[in-house]
């Protein structure tokens, strides 16, 4: 795990958590998350790997091999996470075992006898005949009353005339003006503003002093502005866009790069 081995060279060069959070301006709480492989602990995949490679940078080790360390632990954990999901599926679609339906007894009360069975059909044999003999009856009648009456002239329903609507004109779209403008700033100092089109963890220090520090969600535009200079530590280089009156700056690295950037008069 390459939490294992970061701790081990740290403790090694006898630096403590705190000595690599000032050489790195990465938490203490993350830095120890890393050193556990609790990476649930972290804000995501790609700020965890910057982290990383940070950490072994400082630790002036292989920086890229530190980072192939946590693809691998990661692959591990996911594949570890697909088989216990795999098995709580197989127990809930285990087939559940049906239950025996036993059949109704019908309760007869004491004394009923074969005879008391022949009277109850034959009963139920003469109502049926009576029904029988009134429906030939209404059906007789019914043939002679209609006969009598003669054929009825059918008379088809009105059509109703239905207009036809004519068709509305289709409104032209109206155009929409840039949803995030970026307006052009003056000052005497310096200002800079930053569009976060992605998660990224940042540390923004204003003449020496610390103004910000955490994730930052996407889709946000910040301006920050001082009198000599204006520092930034990104967790996530790829994702930050910089403007200064107006104008793009571009972004200072890739997705996941750790990148320091300053601002001056």
């Amino acid at each position: 795990m390459v939490g294992y081995t970061l701790r081990q060279e740290r403790e090694r060069q006898n630096l403590s958590i705190s000595d690599i959070e000032q050489g790195t301006s990465i938490r203490a709480v993350y830095i120890e998350a890393i050193e556990n492989g609790e990476y649930d602990k972290l804000p995501g995949a790609i700020y965890t790997k910057g982290f990383i490679k940070n950490y072994a940078k400082f630790l002036e080790m292989d920086v890229e091999a530190a980072a192939k360390e946590f693809a691998a632990d990661m692959a591990e954990l996911s594949a570890e996470s697909a088989a216990v999901e795999a098995t709580e599926e197989k127990k809930e679609s285990a087939p559940v075992p049906d239950k025996k339906v036993e059949p109704k007894r019908e309760n007869k009360s004491v004394g009923y006898s074969i005879y008391d069975g022949e009277r109850s059909s034959s009963s139920k044999l003469i109502v049926a005949a009576v029904v029988l003999i009134a429906a030939i009856a209404g059906g007789l009648w019914s043939w002679f009353t209609s006969s009598s009456e003669g054929d009825v002239a059918q008379v088809d329903p009105p059509v109703k005339q239905v207009q036809p609507v004519e068709p509305q004109p289709t409104p032209e779209p109206t155009p929409i003006a840039n949803a995030n403008p970026v307006p052009e700033q003056k000052t005497d100092g310096v200002a800079v503003q930053a569009r976060f089109n992605d998660r990224c963890w940042a540390l923004v220090t204003v003449d020496g002093e610390v103004v910000r520090e955490g994730v930052i969600e996407g889709g946000q535009t910040l301006t920050w502005e001082g009198k000599e200079n204006i520092s930034f530590r990104l967790g996530n280089a790829g994702a930050v866009e910089f403007f200064q009156d107006g104008k793009s700056l571009g972004v200072q690295g890739a997705i996941g790069d750790v990148v320091d950037k300053t601002f001056t008069r």
